[in-house]
């Protein structure tokens, strides 16, 4: 048993080890970086509903959107904002986000910190009224990763945020998908070769 372990263990390291190399092969080559990068793309998010008087969590469908000024190839600076749809609920999100980037040949690993607004509305009929809106402060972190297609687009083929907001005098914890595509506009450097 422990000879099989010891293989298994064995196999792993050194697939892990041909795929590193493989990887790493990727980092030495020199990759544009554009001044502006303009996000949009389909967004859902897991709204935590609990807190404000739903029996569980809400699916909700939108959209999110992004620009970013690339001061240099891993500081950027974002103003992030999006919005979302469900059955009695709407949420939207306006934030700036520092962001720093990991880039290699057509790839690239970014992390953000969220701070902004939020402004949540609840559509339940009442005798006076037809919902209520209230807005608060949002906080947040994410991360993504975006592929290359030419010099011109990219495609983000992920982004998961984490946002928090007080609103309706409560805090609610929702996550925050989002996929799409930037577009790059104006060039600044090069990416220099390790």
């Amino acid at each position: 048993m422990r000879n099989v372990c010891a293989r298994a263990f064995a196999t792993r390291v050194l697939f892990l080890a041909v795929f590193a190399t493989l990887f790493a092969s990727t980092f030495g080559c020199a990759q544009q970086v554009s001044r502006w990068d303009i996000f949009g793309g389909y967004s859902y998010m897991r709204f935590d509903s609990v807190p404000i008087g739903f029996a569980g969590p809400s699916n909700l469908d939108g959209w999110n959107a992004a620009a970013a000024y690339n001061w240099s190839d891993t500081l950027s600076l974002a103003v992030d904002a999006s919005g979302h749809y469900g059955n009695q609920i709407t949420t939207y999100n306006y934030a700036v986000a520092p962001q720093y980037s990991y880039r290699w040949e057509r790839s690239r690993v970014f992390g953000q910190a969220l701070f902004g607004k939020a402004q949540n509305t609840v559509d339940i009929v009442q005798p006076t009224r037809t919902g209520f809106e209230s807005v608060g402060l949002a906080y947040g972190a994410g991360a993504g990763f975006d592929w290359d297609y030419n010099s011109r687009f990219t495609i983000r083929a992920i982004q998961v945020d984490y946002l928090r907001d007080r609103t309706f005098r409560t805090s609610e914890g929702n996550i925050r998908v989002s996929a799409g595509l930037v577009v790059h506009f104006g060039r600044t450097h090069k990416k220099r070769r390790l």
